[in-house]
C-alpha cells in the first residue's frame, strides 16, 4: 500500500470518526433538554474528548504501523482494543475520585455510548479495509 494512499486512509477515519462522536454528542444533549435526567455536559466534555484522543491517535498509529508492513496489523489491533478498555478505567476512576459516588451514573452511562460508538467504528472501518486489501492482494496472485 502506497504511502499517500495510507495517509489519505487515516485521514478518512478520523473525518468518520468525528461525524460520528457529532451524532453521538446530539444525544445526551437532546436528553438534557428534552427530559428531566439532568445536566449532561461535563459527562459529554469527558467521553467526547476521550474519545476524540483515542480515535485521532488510533489512525494516526494505524498509519505508521501499515506503513511498516502487515506483519503488526494483528498485534496493533489487539493492543488497540486492551489500551482502549484501560484508559476508559483510568478515565471512570479519575472521574469517580473528582465527582464522588453519586454522579458516576451520568458519566458511566454517557461513557459507555462514546465507548461503544468508537469500538463498533474501529471494527467495522478495519475490516473493511483489512477485507478490501485481502481481496485485491488475493486478484493479484
Amino acid at each position: 500500500m502506497l504511502k499517500e494512499e495510507i495517509k489519505g486512509i487515516s485521514r478518512r477515519y478520523i473525518l468518520q470518526s468525528l461525524c460520528l462522536l457529532t451524532v453521538v454528542t446530539l444525544i445526551p444533549a437532546l436528553l438534557s433538554l428534552l427530559t428531566n435526567v439532568g445536566n449532561l455536559t461535563v459527562p459529554t466534555i469527558v467521553a467526547l474528548s476521550f474519545a476524540v484522543v483515542v480515535e485521532s491517535v488510533d489512525a494516526l498509529v494505524w498509519g505508521k504501523v501499515r506503513q511498516a508492513g502487515d506483519d503488526g496489523l494483528p498485534t496493533f489491533y489487539t493492543a488497540v482494543s486492551g489500551f482502549r478498555m484501560l484508559l476508559a478505567l483510568a478515565t471512570l476512576v479519575v472521574c469517580y475520585f473528582v465527582v464522588g459516588r453519586d454522579a458516576m451514573m451520568e458519566y458511566c452511562l454517557v461513557f459507555m455510548g462514546y465507548y461503544f460508538a468508537i469500538m463498533i467504528h474501529h471494527s467495522v472501518f478495519f475490516a473493511r479495509i483489512s477485507n478490501s486489501h485481502t481481496s485485491c492482494d488475493n486478484e493479484n496472485k
